[in-house]
């Protein structure tokens, strides 16, 4: 699987063709969980991959954030956070189901579960992190699947 999608900071391919590893961040929708507070923790688990970046970083991985959400709207959310990296906006969920992202149902719609996909450089997804209960462990699940990868 090669394509290449839109993000918060324009086009980007996916996975990336200069790392080892493409590193996806999968939330429901920035300030859902003001409407649906269960579905809350988008900003947290974005902002634990920006802090984490030095980590992801050394293990030679690519960082996007992917929400069920248009595009225009991630650009200034992303801004907004200084997040770093990119927000691709899957509006059709077409990039989430074809990784096997699971989803969630609210406002009448389907949205992502928070995940964390890892894909290595064909596209071949490497590891799917799910369920993630605590969004401020976001990054540090991803990096232990990341570590594991690496040693493996």
């Amino acid at each position: 699987m090669q394509r290449t999608v839109t993000t918060s900071e324009g086009p980007v391919t996916v996975p990336s063709p200069d790392h080892e590893w493409t590193v996806l961040f999968f939330i429901t929708e920035p300030g859902i969980g003001e409407r649906v507070p269960e579905l809350g923790g988008c900003t947290t688990g974005l902002c634990s991959a920006r802090d984490a970046a030095a980590g992801f970083a050394r293990a030679g991985a690519r960082v996007l954030g992917v929400s069920a959400h248009a595009p225009g709207h991630l650009a200034e959310f992303a801004a907004g956070r200084a997040l770093g990296y990119p927000l691709i906006g899957d509006e059709d969920l077409s990039l989430g189901r074809e990784l096997g992202v699971p989803e969630v149902h609210a406002e009448g719609r389907a949205l992502f579960d928070r995940a964390g996909v890892v894909l290595d450089r064909t596209g071949t997804v490497r590891a799917l992190i799910h369920p993630i209960p605590e969004p401020a462990q976001h990054a540090e699940q991803v990096l232990a699947e990341l570590g594991r990868l690496t040693t493996a």
